[in-house]
């Protein structure tokens, strides 16, 4: 049983990729790139371009085929049991994605470590809230 949930998290992984790749690919200009940080962790680097569209988007697409990867049950409830190591069922609410988005110009950061700094802090927040969403990070140095 645990080999089936860890080839279901594969498979949603490879489906968040999916989804970002075909949503980034679709912007009419630029060079962009997305790429896997790690575990379920992606980054893109956009031009820019209407990031908030963008990331509705992403959003839009994922809410709507992630149901794939449930049972009409689970949807119905808004979350899946599963056993945990110990063996107890545990609930998880249906998949979501949450994106952090930094705006980047040539005078707001000074090093790429600043930029790695402020993403992660705007990723968490994202993570923070329930359900498929994303924040902006609106701090001006």
């Amino acid at each position: 049983m645990m080999y089936m949930v860890f080839q279901i998290g594969d498979e949603i992984i490879k489906f968040t990729a999916k989804t970002i790749v075909k949503t980034i690919h679709e912007i009419p200009s630029g060079d962009n790139f997305v790429g896997h940080i790690g575990g379920d962790d992606f980054v893109a680097i956009i031009e820019k371009y209407d990031y908030n569209q963008i990331c509705r988007d992403i959003i839009k697409q994922f809410d709507r085929d992630i149901l794939e990867y449930y049972t009409d049950e689970d949807i119905e409830r808004g979350f899946v049991e599963v056993a945990n190591r110990r063996g107890i069922i545990e609930q998880f609410p249906i998949i979501s994605i949450s994106i952090g988005v930094v705006e980047v110009d040539n005078n707001t950061f000074s090093n790429t470590l600043e930029i790695g700094e402020i993403s992660a802090q705007v990723k968490h927040r994202a993570k923070a809230i329930l359900g498929s969403t994303y924040v902006i990070n609106r701090r001006k140095f």
